[in-house]
């Protein structure tokens, strides 16, 4: 096990050419994991698409395998650590282990022991009374499920692909950590232990010329989940991880997208036919950016009710949403439509049901069919250059820092009251910077 090719697992099936990732259970855990084999339909004929899902069942399996090396079933563990520590709670009592409660000054010691005559005949009630219940020791691999365990109310309200990408992003992490110390017992991971793991990404970023943002990233998530870990438990688990971040460099900083130019927007992305290729639906998200410099998301998770093309002033809310966040309060906002991004919202106005919670399927898309159609400048530059150029026209534009914070969901540094500036001068300034378009002039 350990870091590998993975397309070697990636099999096409050879009646329905669909692919499946398939793999025999490593020698190491055989006695451990009964399957011979791993069979996984990827349920796609399309290779690049089977790689990018391979992954995932990689990953999943490999984390699996190093859970049963170490011997890390801690979840019952847990769950009797926790349900005491309720149980004692619910009593009016601090869980405290069996030598803490045996030092109780007499009064508490003896409401205890009242307590656990009352209840002599549920084993669970005297032990969390009595502390006589050993608290586990975490390891690494339990780090996820803890969080999630415990951070219910944190994850509520993201949508299914948040929810799977704020997941993705904290297990990588979990395994990168695994990867340098092996899956230790949180209570024995020091401050030697975490600087370990950061002269690994410095060697790492060095080496493979990332940027120090992906090892940041790695820190702050486990700090993240250590903090809701150690709110839960009381426990300091997270503080010895304070202090990991990598000083960016020029070399190592993360490269912002550049902006499409302006003649190059009116001139090639917008010019009869230069989108054709794409379908619709995703034509339509490109000519939405073009104007109201929404992210590709905000754009794909538009619902019927935040399309307002009957208002005095046509505009999109990008709003938060029970079942989907907004990446920050200040990302909530209403832009108003025009010229072609009014034109398009016209084509849609119940919004991008295709691309619902799947903006990186948009995303992916959009590239490609824009990367083959030679509608990109260089390689640096994405779908999403395309807020950065609207940023960039409104304050050509001399658009003031508030309105420019109010359109582009940005952080502006005082409360923000009511709709900040007007709707309709939002509205007047944006028609005197929009592009002439034929569908539109």
């Amino acid at each position: 096990m350990g870091t590998e090719d993975i397309s070697r697992y990636v099999v096409k099936h050879p009646a329905s050419g669909i692919y499946r990732y398939y793999r025999r259970v490593p020698t190491e855990v055989a006695d451990l994991d009964k399957r011979t084999h791993i069979k996984q339909s990827l349920k796609t004929k399309s290779l690049k698409e089977a790689l990018e899902r391979a992954q995932a069942v990689h990953e999943a399996a490999e984390t699996f395998w190093r859970a049963l090396l170490a011997g890390n079933d801690n979840e019952q563990a847990f769950a009797r650590y926790e349900s005491a520590v309720k149980i004692a709670q619910s009593f009016g009592f601090a869980f405290r282990p069996v030598a803490e409660v045996a030092a109780l000054p007499l009064e508490e010691l003896e409401r205890r022991i009242a307590v656990g005559e009352e209840n002599r005949n549920s084993e669970m009630i005297l032990r969390a009374i009595s502390g006589a219940i050993e608290e586990p020791a975490p390891r690494l691999s339990n780090v996820w499920s803890l969080y999630e365990r415990h951070n219910a109310a944190g994850l509520t309200g993201m949508s299914k692909d948040q929810l799977r990408k704020h997941k993705t992003s904290r297990e990588r992490a979990i395994r990168y950590v695994i990867d340098v110390l092996t899956d230790m017992e949180l209570p024995a991971i020091g401050r030697k232990d975490v600087l370990r793991v950061r002269d690994w990404w410095t060697n790492k970023i060095a080496r493979e010329g990332l940027t120090a943002y992906s090892a940041n990233r790695c820190f702050s998530d486990m700090m993240g989940m250590l903090s809701v870990v150690d709110d839960a438990l009381h426990t300091d688990f997270h503080s010895a991880w304070e202090k990991t971040r990598i000083k960016e460099t020029n070399a190592t900083k993360l490269k912002k997208r550049p902006p499409f130019p302006v003649a190059w927007i009116r001139e090639r992305i917008l010019a009869p036919g230069a989108l054709d290729a794409m379908n619709e639906d995703a034509r339509y998200i490109v000519y939405t950016m073009v104007e109201t410099g929404l992210r590709l998301g905000e754009v794909c998770n538009l619902r019927p009710q935040d399309i307002r093309l009957e208002d005095e002033v046509p505009h999109v809310e990008v709003a938060d949403r029970e079942d989907r966040r907004q990446k920050t309060d200040y990302s909530i906002r209403r832009v108003p439509l025009v010229g072609v991004s009014l034109w398009a919202m016209k084509q849609r106005p119940a919004g991008f049901k295709r691309y619902q919670d799947k903006a990186d399927h948009a995303s992916a898309l959009i590239n490609k069919v824009m990367r083959s159609a030679e509608l990109m400048p260089s390689d640096d530059h994405t779908i999403y250059s395309l807020r950065h150029s609207f940023q960039d026209r409104i304050e050509n534009a001399d658009c003031s820092d508030r309105m420019q914070a109010d359109l582009m969901g940005h952080e502006f540094g005082r409360p923000t009251y009511g709709d900040g500036a007007e709707m309709k001068r939002r509205q007047e300034f944006l028609e005197g910077i929009m592009f002439t378009w034929p569908k539109v002039a």
